[in-house]
């Protein structure tokens, strides 16, 4: 079975190659920031689900192709924190994410020839530690978040940063893979 993902992010690509050399990637054709604006009314779980679905369906080259659509989104209380893009963002964000709970929503999913055969969310529950402002721009400086949701990388130092997580590196990361493939698997 060939995969395509349908995603630009870099750890996802990496999560997918260390998986499995037979996963392809494709670039998703949307404007994901348009398509925030248009969809802006829905809770943070749909928002997620639909921007996955909008990437998934955007590729269509890969005809009789599994595509698989992944978003991510960092929820603390009603707030979404989108990539920071610029350190005074990201420190901005770290500041308020500091000694609070948030979650990252993963929404996954799967189509094939413009169908959608399998979807799935996961949440991880993430616990940041108390960090004063120096500790947030020396974190800044060594990891340059800016195109981390959240503002951290959990799989280079940004792990430093929390008392407690739930969820599995690669969900934390985007991409649980071995696990998505299980489950789409025993259920299509």
């Amino acid at each position: 079975m060939k995969i395509v993902l349908a995603s630009n992010s870099d750890i996802r690509r990496k999560i997918a190659s260390n998986y499995s050399s037979d996963i392809v990637f494709s670039s998703p054709t949307i404007n994901e920031e348009q398509l925030k604006d248009q969809l802006g009314d829905l809770a943070p779980n749909e928002l997620c689900y639909e921007l996955a679905k909008a990437k998934a369906l955007s590729v269509s080259d890969y005809e009789d192709h599994i595509i698989l659509g992944c978003d991510q989104i960092c929820l603390l209380e009603d707030k979404i924190y989108s990539k920071p893009l610029n350190s005074e963002a990201a420190c901005n964000q770290l500041m308020e994410l500091s000694n609070k709970t948030h979650f990252l929503i993963g929404s996954y999913v799967f189509c094939k020839n413009k169908e959608i055969i399998y979807e799935e969310q996961l949440t991880s529950e993430m616990a940041m530690r108390s960090l004063s402002k120096q500790e947030i721009k020396d974190y800044i400086k060594l990891d340059e978040p800016y195109n981390s949701c959240g503002a951290y990388k959990f799989e280079e130092n940004g792990y430093k940063l929390f008392n407690s997580v739930t969820g599995t590196l690669e969900a934390i990361n985007g991409l649980p893979i071995e696990h998505l493939l299980k489950n789409f698997n025993e259920h299509v």
